[in-house]
């Protein structure tokens, strides 16, 4: 079945790209390690040929899983079902745990929540009393998350087993979107997504003027999984998944052998028979790892739990699993190996610049004919598998970053000792040196190394490395120059990183009125604003009129669970010009919010605000269709942002009725965009008015696009 939204034409140009690339690239590996091996220096030679092929077989296992994508159509949810929900904590701040505890008692599907505590924290035991959901604590600390997981199991008893980490906030659909696929009755999980509110991570990159977003994992959600469910291989990544209780039992539990409990349970599950399910559906939104320290102790206990797997269970003879299916998990737990292909690739030029060997001994233009025509097509080929989730500049980016963890990863297939597990820290903000030191290395060791190079050829001191007008030299500048500044900028991004709240505000455009007081307690002003951000403790509020710092102020919260009374302090103020006035940009911190206040912002933000957000993002690289649009971008006058508060009315058939007030996000020479709270029709007059201002602008809706979360709907709207 085509993607959604993809002509069949563009899939199936999207295969006969990846065939001929996978042909050619065949072809060039063929002709390497046939024709162009520097025999006198097989020692570099070699390795770098290695290198390629490895390029060639994950070439050929992205090819093969995203060959075709499955998309499963939603089901009607199986009624009379019980079912268990656990959330697993260690040791993470209470307030995330509160979140995720909460969000997942409000469930609609009749359910019960347990607290898993293997942290074995009081704070814990009494949240679950408050909240009056069920809460496990166990001795020892046996087999971390997978012993954990089992001593649930046996004191449980829901047929179904809805996991969630800790950090993750599920949607209050989540059960019923996930339990009509156990209609099969071999199906042994259903596995959905795992997307992040926390967009100023590490592992985010993020264009707010062209609403787009990119992640690291992004690729593997989108597009590798429902590959790989396409041959029954999808498997359970530790969170976001509902279990059928008995296809855990019959293994005997949740898998402990290794420290990846997760993609071990898959296989055995898969070899007894089993069947997956995984719906390409964001159901819960957790925590990105935050630090660039964070990323890495994540993928080093994921690298190692691979090497752990693939060392005891031998994926590709295991017996049970379809052809496709081993390679389906060949391809996973292999993928850690890429760490040394990138180390080969980094140091080539660093040995060229040193010893002045080449790896090949054939000419500068033989060589063209063949690389030019493989690289194009790989490049090409993984553009279009990608579905335009794949950013090759980001993905470059991130894998300098992790390239030196997953080569220490190997040390799981090494070592027979038990690995510790190691939780990925959450909240924390601080990032050692040595986290940058392979990058700094390669920076360093690259860009010595072509001083070095230019210096030789300058004082004409060896002619042991080609000189100016040498293709190789310059080649091996360009790759030199391309890894310097890569290692570079992971370390400007590691240390520097994101200003970050030590809690995270989410994007929310809510119309409300302010009332401003002395510090006598008498009322000063009334005004009309549109939050930008809000969270519990506090919001950021865009008006036309200024407010001082230090004002109380109070404020009623149209949130879509219920109107929240707010009260709070100005401690920020900022302005920005627009052509429509100055707009003022406050910070106001809540003072005195009770409990069911701040749990109502809590679940208002995680249930509506973080979705309506993410659907305005487009998720992926900027594709081709982008680059035209930034083109066309380039030609014309280009939008405005502005993001005011604006009063709108709409008419039609002769009538004018007043929608209350609107966020006008941008605006142009030719008309602007605006969200609503309200439906409104396409063809319609729309007026805007602009509070504290004269300023007045009408126009013809020419779009309509509805915005929906599981709590509500909103409205953008554009018009000329």
């Amino acid at each position: 079945m085509a993607q959604a939204g993809s002509p069949r034409r563009q899939e199936r140009l999207t295969r006969i790209v990846a065939a001929t690339s996978l042909a050619f690239s065949l072809v060039y590996i063929v002709w390497r390690w046939g024709w162009t091996l520097n025999t006198e220096a097989l020692w570099f030679s070699v390795p770098l040929a290695v290198a390629e092929t490895y390029g060639l077989l994950t070439a050929f296992f992205l090819a093969f899983t995203a060959w075709r994508l499955k998309e499963r159509a939603p089901k009607p949810p199986l009624r009379g079902r019980t079912v268990d929900v656990f959330v697993t904590t260690y040791d993470e701040p209470i307030g995330i745990i509160r979140k995720t505890a909460l969000a997942a008692r409000e469930l609609r599907y009749p359910h019960h929540t347990w607290l898993l505590d293997d942290g074995k924290r009081d704070e814990v035991r009494a949240l679950a009393t408050e909240l009056g959901i069920g809460y496990l604590r166990r001795e020892g600390r046996e087999h971390a998350k997978a012993g954990n997981l089992n001593h649930a199991l046996r004191n449980t008893l829901g047929e179904f087993i809805l996991q969630l980490d800790a950090d993750h906030v599920p949607l209050p659909h989540m059960i019923d979107r996930l339990i009509g696929h156990f209609d099969d009755e071999r199906l042994a999980f259903v596995q959905s997504p795992q997307d992040f509110y926390n967009t100023d991570a590490f592992t985010y990159d993020v264009n707010v003027r062209q609403r787009r977003i990119w992640e690291d994992q992004q690729l593997f959600f989108r597009v590798l999984q429902p590959g790989k469910d396409r041959v029954n291989a999808a498997f359970f990544v530790g969170s976001c998944a509902l279990i059928r209780r008995a296809a855990v039992e019959e293994i005997g539990g949740f898998a402990t052998e290794t420290i990846t409990e997760d993609i071990e349970t898959s296989l055995l599950l898969h070899a007894r028979g089993w069947r997956s399910a995984y719906v390409a559906e964001s159901l819960a939104y957790g925590l990105a790892p935050a630090t660039a320290r964070a990323f890495h102790v994540q993928h080093l206990r994921w690298g190692q739990g691979a090497m752990q797997v693939l060392r005891r269970y031998r994926p590709l003879f295991m017996p049970g699993l379809t052809l496709a299916q081993r390679i389906a998990y060949l391809d996973s737990l292999s993928t850690y190996l890429g760490g040394f292909q990138r180390l080969i690739l980094y140091l080539a030029p660093v040995v060229f610049f040193t010893t002045g060997t080449f790896p090949l001994q054939v000419s500068g233009a033989q060589f063209a004919i063949f690389f030019l025509p493989y690289i194009s097509l790989q490049l090409l080929s993984f553009k279009l598998l990608a579905r335009g989730h794949g950013s090759l500049l980001l993905a470059d980016r991130y894998a300098m970053a992790k390239f030196f963890t997953h080569v220490l990863a190997v040390t799981g297939y090494l070592t027979r000792k038990r690995l510790a597990f190691r939780v990925t820290p959450k909240g924390e903000n601080q990032v050692p040196l040595s986290t940058v030191a392979p990058q700094f290395t390669v920076a360093a060791v690259t860009g010595l190394s072509l001083l070095w190079a230019v210096w030789e050829r300058t004082r004409g001191y060896t002619d042991e490395i080609p000189g100016w007008g040498a293709s190789a030299f310059w080649v091996n500048v360009v790759f030199a120059l391309w890894n310097g500044g890569v290692a570079w900028h992971i370390m400007q991004l590691s240390l520097g990183g994101r200003r970050r709240r030590s809690e995270h505000r989410f994007a929310e455009a809510l119309a409300l009125s302010v009332r401003v007081f002395r510090t006598d307690g008498k009322l000063t002003a009334t005004d009309v604003g549109v939050t930008e951000n809000l969270n519990p403790a506090g919001l950021a509020l865009r008006t036309m009129y200024p407010m001082p710092e230090g004002a109380r102020v109070e404020m009623t919260l149209p949130l879509q669970t219920r109107a929240v009374e707010v009260r709070g302090r100005v401690v920020h103020h900022g302005t920005t010009a627009t052509q429509f006035g100055t707009v003022h940009l406050h910070g106001i911190a809540f003072e005195g919010l009770d409990r069911e206040s701040r749990d109502a912002i809590e679940m208002h933000c995680a249930h509506h605000a973080m979705p309506i957000e993410r659907q305005r993002y487009r998720e992926g690289g900027l594709t081709a269709r982008g680059v035209l649009r930034r083109l066309r971008d380039l030609r014309a006058v280009p939008r405005l942002a502005v993001a005011i508060p604006a009063h709108v009315a709409i008419g039609s058939n002769g009538s004018v009725r007043a929608l209350g007030v609107g966020l006008l996000e941008d605006v142009s020479p030719r008309g602007g965009r605006v969200l609503l709270d309200h439906p409104v029709g396409e063809g319609s007059l729309l007026t805007l008015s602009i509070p504290g201002s004269a300023v007045q602008a009408s126009g013809r809706v020419v779009a309509v696009r509805a915005l929906e979360t599981s709590l509500g709907t909103r409205f953008m709207a554009g018009f000329e």
